[in-house]
């Protein structure tokens, strides 16, 4: 056995070669590098039936794939990992370079059959978490088809426990999507997933889990990680993917293979044919090491996406004004200047019409054309031209992706131009359909309708809500799964469209709230609609649980003011904004002025603390139980960046009076917001007179 290793930021990366050319690869905190268990000096044992313990190492691969005329492993059925296809790869060759930003390592395996992978490991400089990339490449003379390729496999999990089954000593943590209760964590042993190792293991097991068709996070976030207890180290992954995914943990043996990439022909229909000279990209992953727990991995895993919103380019945390739920679908020009009059000098800059602009809609339905309605807003430039001048940004939602039940291009005529499945448009319901973004007709229709529309009305923010999921796939392409991904990967390019043709222009991302918040959707998208929980009690829960799934600056969350408010239900509303992004709404032109001073002393603090929300690393503190419709106790999520700290608490029912939130350091405090007393001391403060369903924030300073 040969091991290469090297060092990437605080990561160590060691890929074993086998004498027969296998590699695979094993990752530690270079702070844990001396806990490695070399389970491959001790070779295999003899299965003994009565024993307690039969000793069954095996390597792994560094991908895992599997072609279509190839034989599956003896789990077929359980995953399509471990196949005759991987068994094939042998080590070629493997390079290192580097520059002051960044540095990678490749290893290129082949197949005497003609094929190829080529695997990248990269490391942007200053950032604990890795990037991966896998490319398959047929080098032969024939046709190939891929029915499964990995993204990332991180294998022998784990590497500090020396022969013996882990009992009770590893645990798997994933993230729930589902509707308004978005990003739930859930950490499940081993054990609980029938994943400990029998007697003996002459059938790999597997568990897979993800989402199937466009709204990536519907069932799972694709975010998850592993967990060796006993060390206190976490191996974590995110898949950039805006069509089906998948995640696998794998039992073969001694050791666990965590693996991911595009949910296969199995889980996702997929099955891509790949020509001699082509290749396949498989959807980049983020991979991360850490030894801490799941709040840590993560933070490590959204490094990656601070330098993607970073590049995206939009300069500080602006609050923003939807009047969804103030007009419910029911906007006109007149409410939008009315509105705008309340706003000016509020601290406020973008204002968002949001459902029931359009001509022939009824709020979401009877959309397609987008054709702007006289009788509601008789000139959209006008008005642009009246809401810059009292310094507000104008935005627009849209649902370009499909079209709705009431409008003409949802009629028969238009099927050849709208997504098929076995030779029938696919309807999300019976009232929404999908266009198209392979054809070169509907780029142009949206051409003509979104982006001309954007431009010539001077708008500057844009609400993109996708609120159906097209599922398994659509025709088109070798395999429904396929034609998914080559439909999103268009989808993809009429955004990149979108920012190219409209300088300028923040984009939101919105799926029903949550549904896709995925890394690559939130690359190409300036903020992402956190969840449809608009005004519901439990929305600082959500928000905090998506601390670990999305950057506070990419984070936006409903701040919804209505007239019957008090100053403690305005203040628990701002404060749960203080977790990300503001987004208000509601009662705004029937709050009282004592009601604004609550509001605009919010944005105030806001403003504040606008530094370390947009760099730092956050941690989620909680006591009570855990229902997140109908929340109990207290949350206090602190957000620090070396120097600053910001300290946002949430009682619930029945919470305790009093908490005390640690911090890494001594701070003083410069400015709070809201109910409560907060008094530093070493090493944390203390928050007093927390009472059910208040709120309150301090911004510290270190000494």
């Amino acid at each position: 056995m040969e091991v290469k290793t090297y060092q990437l930021g605080s990561t160590q990366a060691s890929y074993l070669i086998s004498d027969s050319g296998k590699v695979s690869l094993l990752l530690l905190p270079v702070e844990c590098r001396d806990k490695l268990a070399e389970n491959w000096s001790l070779g295999p044992g003899k299965w003994d039936v009565r024993g307690e313990y039969n000793r069954e190492w095996r390597p792994g691969s560094l991908v895992q794939l599997h072609l279509r005329h190839h034989a599956r492993s003896r789990a077929n059925g359980s995953t399509m990992k471990l196949s005759e296809s991987t068994e094939k790869l042998k080590f070629v060759r493997q390079q290192r370079e580097e520059t002051p930003e960044w540095e990678t390592v490749t290893t290129v395996l082949s197949a005497e059959e003609g094929y190829e992978i080529t695997h990248t490991l990269g490391h942007e400089k200053g950032i604990d978490a890795l990037w991966c990339e896998t490319v398959f490449s047929n080098t032969g003379e024939k046709p190939l088809e891929l029915e499964m390729l990995t993204s990332f496999c991180l294998e022998n999990l784990s590497p500090c426990q020396l022969d013996n089954d882990q009992t009770g000593k590893l645990n798997l943590h994933r993230f729930y999507g589902s509707w308004a209760l978005e990003g739930r964590h859930v950490c499940v042993p081993i054990e609980e997933l029938g994943l400990q190792k029998p007697w003996a293991s002459p059938f790999p097991k597997g568990e897979r889990f993800g989402s199937v068709g466009s709204w990536t996070a519907q069932r799972y976030f694709p975010t998850a990680a592993v967990e060796d207890s006993e060390h206190g180290i976490l191996w974590g992954a995110s898949l950039e993917s805006m069509s089906s995914w998948q995640m696998e943990l794998t039992r073969d043996g001694d050791t666990l293979s965590f693996s991911g990439g595009i949910a296969d022909a199995e889980q996702g229909a997929w099955m891509k044919r790949v020509a001699p000279g082509e290749t396949f990209a498989a959807p980049r992953a983020r991979i991360a090491v850490v030894h801490g727990d799941i709040q840590d991995v993560c933070q490590t895993l959204l490094k990656l996406q601070d330098l993607a919103a970073e590049k995206y380019g939009e300069e500080g945390l602006p609050v923003v004004f939807n009047e969804y739920c103030s007009s419910w679908g029911n906007p006109t020009q007149e409410k939008e200047l009315q509105y705008a009059k309340l706003l000016a000098n509020k601290g406020i800059r973008y204002l968002v019409i949001d459902a029931g602009w359009s001509l022939g809609s009824r709020e979401q339905w009877g959309n397609g054309e987008w054709i702007p309605d006289p009788a509601r807003f008789p000139d959209f430039k006008e008005m642009n031209r009246q809401l810059r001048e009292m310094g507000l940004i104008p935005g627009l939602w849209f649902e370009f992706e499909v079209t709705t039940d009431g409008s003409r291009v949802f009629a028969h005529s238009y099927d050849s131009m709208h997504l098929q499945r076995e030779g029938e448009v696919i309807r999300f319901g019976t009232d929404r359909s999908f266009w198209d973004f392979r054809n070169p007709k509907v780029v142009d229709f949206l051409t003509e309708h979104v982006i001309d529309l954007l431009k010539t009305n001077d708008f500057g923010y844009m609400k993109v809500d996708y609120n159906g999921n097209i599922g398994l796939g659509c025709d088109g392409a070798e395999s429904l799964g396929e034609g998914l991904r080559q439909q999103m990967e268009g989808v993809k390019h009429f955004f990149e469209k979108i920012r190219r043709e409209v300088p300028g222009i923040v984009i939101e991302n919105c799926a029903s709230g949550g549904h896709r918040m995925e890394p690559m959707m939130m690359s190409i998208t300036a903020v992402s609609s956190f969840s449809d929980a608009h005004e519901a009690r439990e929305i600082p829960v959500i928000a905090g649980n998506l601390q670990n799934l999305c950057i506070p600056r990419q984070n936006l969350i409903w701040a919804v003011l209505r007239a019957d408010d008090g100053r403690e239900r305005l203040e628990y509303s701002m404060a749960a904004g203080f977790l990300g992004r503001i987004c208000l709404s509601g009662d705004i032109e029937r709050l009282t002025e004592e009601q604004w001073d609550v509001v605009t002393r919010g944005i105030q603090f806001y403003r504040s603390a606008e530094s370390v929300l947009l760099r730092g690393k956050t941690r989620v503190f909680r006591e009570g139980g855990q229902f997140i419709r109908h929340p109990k106790g207290l949350q206090a999520v602190v957000r620090e960046n070396g120097r600053e700290a910001l300290v946002v608490f949430h009682g619930f029912e029945q919470p305790a009076g009093e908490y005390r939130v640690p911090l890494d350091g001594d701070f003083e405090s410069v400015e709070a917001y809201g109910h409560g007393a907060f008094v530093p001391e070493s090493g944390g403060v203390r928050i007093t007179g927390i009472d059910a369903w208040t709120a309150g924030a301090v911004l510290l300073r270190r000494k």
